[in-house]
């Protein structure tokens, strides 16, 4: 008999805590299910030791449920795991399972931290986010098979609508993190040779990508994400 009120109250818990997760996904896409397309300013900061990569300014292009593109006129490469893939994680509810974790403290703020559990085969071998009251993703840490790991982390103002950040830092560890062959090419060509025989010890490197001047919801054309 004590068995079995046992083996009631796991199941139960166990309830309990898929419907926590459950919420937490729904007060993100509260916000971000608001968002059909979006576009704004970008300026992008590289900090990736081997890598001589000049600072950025470009204009992002984002339109539900996965199209994304960043226009500039320098070179422009970022992880696969970067921002547009949270929304697109967040988005598909077949191929990830949602499993609450703990309450977390990020950025001063208290989250809920939850663990996006992939259903299918998929790159993605693990994500976990952090959510704020507001369901502002405050933290994101995504592993990729080809990636290793890259943390996202996000700074919210008082302009900040619809759960998008005014600041994101990815970190990521620079032996799994794959320069695309053609900017490869770029970058060496563009690259001026160092004579310097100190070598760089850091083993993670960063993006930091700014942004400003959102407009949300202004139905532009999907060419932006194929002309040249």
């Amino acid at each position: 008999m004590r068995n079995y009120i046992l083996l009631i109250a796991l199941f139960i818990s166990t309830i309990i805590i898929a419907q926590d997760a459950k919420e937490v996904i729904r007060r993100c896409n509260k916000n971000l299910l608001q968002i059909k397309d979006y576009n704004c300013k970008a300026h992008i900061d590289f900090d990736i030791p081997g890598l001589n990569i000049e600072k950025i300014d470009g204009t992002i292009y984002y339109k539900r449920p996965n199209k994304f593109r960043i226009k500039s006129n320098g070179i422009i490469f970022l992880p696969k795991q970067n921002p547009n893939q949270i929304l697109s994680i967040l988005a598909d509810t077949t191929s990830f399972m949602p499993v609450f974790i703990a309450k977390e403290t990020v950025n001063g703020l208290l989250c809920d931290a939850v663990q996006m559990v992939p259903l299918k085969e998929n790159d993605i071998a693990a994500a976990k986010i952090f959510v704020d009251t507001k369901g502002y993703i405050q933290k994101a840490e995504i592993t990729s098979k080809e990636n290793g790991t890259a943390t996202v982390t996000n700074k919210f103002d008082a302009t900040s609508k619809y759960g998008m950040p005014c600041q994101t830092l990815i970190s990521f560890d620079i032996k799994k993190f794959k320069v695309p062959k053609m900017v490869s090419v770029e970058l060496n060509a563009k690259t001026p040779s160092k004579t310097s025989t100190t070598t760089s010890t850091k083993t993670t490197g960063s993006i930091k990508i700014t942004y400003t001047s959102y407009l949300f919801n202004t139905k532009f054309s999907d060419t932006v994400f194929t002309d040249k």
